[in-house]
């Protein structure tokens, strides 16, 4: 007999991954950066959505062919920093993944924002003054611009809590997310009954620059955290709770190859007690010269990537593994054996 755990605990996971980077400047000019994302395999058995691709993706090299074009595609570095490269190796481990959450933006984009800050510190500039110094379009420094203005970048803030910025590029839009985080023990040690809390991001600002056209701006600004545990997608706010997510609390505990988390419960998605309080998303005028995009799942890298920025900022080390609560497991698992005796061998075993 299976159970709706043994349901959940089968179910295709965003893969996890590994991100290495290298940088190196000359005075303040940044010379290269290179940067190697390592992956457990991501299954695009499905294709593109259609049954040749799908055919595709299934012959020899198919699915490691789909995966380079995809991250080629989707992945850039949206910063002037001299010779630039951005390379993807899969691994097929025979895990069940797929093609969900926003693919490789969150993680390539936060590790590599993550350089972006200390690049920053190493030059002794603002993090959002070099963004800006360094971004490689007008439409990104408007985007920037807009961002700090309407998140107070720069303010006062107490010791333990700090403000934190990442910007991405993607569906053809221009994006960029600023957060503060609160790290001081009396928010991180908070005692909530089967929560897990941590550090709390107070206060979002999301501005988006949406292609050449947005149809619908309050589903852009949308998808609250109900539509987020059912796919994070559709709009800014479900976005940005699913960046707080990866950075802070969301992820699989894995023993003897079975993730104990066995429902929408156990998983620690943003929950309410960990939603900022203030959330402001900005939808600023298309671009006349862009192109039509998207909505997807926008939101996320961007997010994830101002958040661990922050965090980094009122910790005053460098986080390099995510989420920052992974280890803390506070729930009690569900049974990974089924619920009821395994049948008999023997039909004698019925009488006795």
């Amino acid at each position: 007999m299976r159970h709706r755990a043994d349901d959940s605990r089968q179910g295709r996971v965003h893969p996890a991954c590994t991100s290495t980077l290298r940088a190196a400047h000359l005075g303040d000019k940044i010379v290269s950066l290179q940067q190697n994302h390592t992956s457990v395999r991501t299954d695009y058995s499905h294709g593109l959505g259609e049954a040749i691709t799908a055919s595709a993706a299934k012959l020899p090299g198919g699915n490691y062919s789909l995966a380079q074009s995809i991250f080629v595609l989707s992945q850039n570095t949206p910063y002037n920093f001299g010779a630039t490269s951005q390379l993807l190796n899969e691994i097929d481990l025979g895990f069940n993944t797929g093609s969900v959450r926003n693919v490789y933006s969150p993680n390539v984009r936060t590790a590599q924002e993550l350089m972006v800050d200390q690049l920053a510190d190493a030059l002794k500039m603002d993090p959002y003054g070099f963004r800006r110094a360094y971004a490689k379009t007008d439409l990104q420094r408007a985007v920037l611009d807009r961002v700090a203005k309407e998140g107070d970048w720069g303010r006062d803030m107490e010791p333990g809590t700090a403000q934190g910025i990442g910007m991405h590029v993607e569906y053809k839009n221009t994006m960029a997310a600023l957060v503060e985080i609160d790290c001081r023990p009396a928010t991180v040690n908070r005692q909530i009954r089967d929560a897990c809390t941590g550090p709390r991001v107070t206060r979002a600002t999301y501005v988006i620059v949406p292609g050449s056209q947005c149809v619908n701006p309050t589903g852009l600004k949308a998808m609250t955290m109900g539509g987020m545990t059912g796919g994070m997608t559709g709009g800014m706010m479900g976005g940005m709770m699913g960046g707080i997510a990866m950075t802070l609390s969301a992820s699989l505990h894995i023993k003897d190859g079975t993730p104990l988390e066995a429902s929408w419960d156990n998983y620690r998605c943003t929950r309410q007690w960990n939603t900022p309080p203030e959330l402001n998303i900005v939808i600023m005028d298309p671009d006349p010269d862009g192109e039509v995009g998207g909505g997807g799942e926008a939101g996320v890298a961007a997010s994830m990537a101002a958040v661990a920025c922050a965090y980094r900022r009122a910790v005053g080390t460098t986080p390099t593994s995510f989420p920052i609560n992974h280890d803390e497991l506070t729930f009690e698992p569900y049974p990974t054996v089924p619920p009821l005796p395994q049948p008999p061998t023997n039909g004698l075993d019925i009488v006795s």
